[in-house]
């Protein structure tokens, strides 16, 4: 909207400028001092002039140029001026919009910095919640060894010492086999040897 408005307003800008610049050189001529300097300004375009013009047709050398008329003088100043004031005008507009222009561009390049430095900072944030999740899941799985280590170490203790036990009572088991089966089998010999004594006597 406001660069429509801007282009609007130099084109406005424009378009006055040529009447404006008949008021202006009414102004100038009406002014003893400004139309003295518009004369003089013209008297030299006119020697600018056939200056050019000489070194265009090929001729050198110096040469005199003589003054213009006052009226040629007047009108020529008159145009000077009116031409002046449109040129001034143009050079203005010109410059106005190469400052916008300008303008808009470090404001376009400063947003692209910030957004720049905006993703740069989303970058730099995500890699530290990255690097802080990776470091506590570090330190879980460290933790889990642990705990995995130590369930192996008390299930290990837990199985020798579950087949020290029945060990232990296997052998216990066999040794009071061997002590009440020995005692018995002695008394169970003896009776068999005397049911046979007893049968051969007979």
């Amino acid at each position: 909207m406001a660069a429509i408005l801007v282009k609007v307003g130099s084109l406005a800008l424009k378009t006055l400028a040529k009447p404006l610049s008949n008021y202006f050189t009414a102004y100038v001529m009406g002014h003893p001092e400004a139309r003295q300097y518009a004369i003089t300004a013209a008297q030299a375009m006119h020697k600018l002039e056939v200056l050019i013009t000489r070194s265009a047709d090929g001729k050198t050398g110096r040469a005199f140029v003589g003054s213009m008329t006052e009226e040629k003088s007047i009108e020529m100043a008159s145009k000077l001026a009116s031409e002046g004031f449109v040129f001034t005008v143009g050079i203005a507009i010109v410059a106005f919009e190469y400052e916008r222009q300008r303008v808009k561009e470090i404001d376009k390049k400063r947003q692209e910095a910030d957004e720049k430095m905006q993703i740069m900072e989303r970058a730099r944030l995500e890699r530290e919640r990255l690097a802080k999740e990776s470091e506590d899941q570090n330190k879980l799985i460290k933790h889990l060894m642990e705990r995995v280590d130590t369930l192996e170490t008390s299930l290990q203790m837990q199985i020798e010492a579950a087949v020290r036990s029945s060990r232990s009572e296997q052998e216990e088991a066999k040794r009071r086999q061997g002590m009440f089966g020995g005692f018995f089998g002695v008394r169970g010999n003896n009776n068999r040897d005397a049911s046979t004594a007893a049968q051969g006597s007979n």
